[in-house]
């Protein structure tokens, strides 16, 4: 019986301890999110598209994405003409690619490139095709990435 209620208690506090950690991780993410809304808003992107992206960027903070790589990244996002849709398009892609294990910076470049060769194309913001072809980059190299893993995982089970 005691051993019961040790388990218990014990089940409990690390119960605890999940949520609070949890907690300061949503903490750190807003602090850091508010910072980034402030020097974008000084770096003149505008507030709309600051708000059509905030889901996005807020996610990948919580990942670990470094403030000043999220920066950069919006930064290039919009001096190719990108906002709301197309912004909020580039930045899911970038996120999609995090969660399947690429890196942010990575992840960025991959969209970047992807943008540009369809503006080389003729396509503009607001192009729906434009948003095709960051989704056809994204695609690619996710299933790059679940190959390599799924590699890796083979190559685990022979070791």
């Amino acid at each position: 019986m005691k051993k019961l209620v040790f388990i218990i208690v014990l089940a409990g506090f690390f119960g605890f301890l999940r949520s609070c950690f949890v907690y300061a991780q949503d903490e750190d993410a807003s602090v850091l999110f508010k910072q980034l809304r402030n020097e974008l808003l000084n770096s003149r992107v505008q507030d709309r598209d600051i708000n059509s992206i905030a889901k996005a960027l807020k996610s990948l903070l919580k990942q670990g994405a470094a403030k000043g790589d999220l920066k950069s990244i919006v930064l290039n996002l919009t001096r190719k003409g990108l906002t709301d849709k197309e912004l909020n398009v580039s930045l899911e892609s970038i996120n999609t690619l995090v969660e399947a294990g690429a890196k942010v910076s990575e992840s960025g470049n991959i969209v970047l490139e992807a943008i540009e060769q369809g503006l080389a194309l003729g396509f503009k913001g607001g192009d729906s095709a434009l948003i095709v072809k960051v989704q056809e980059a994204v695609k690619k190299k996710k299933a790059q990435l679940l190959d390599e893993k799924k590699k890796k995982a083979q190559e685990n089970n022979i070791k």
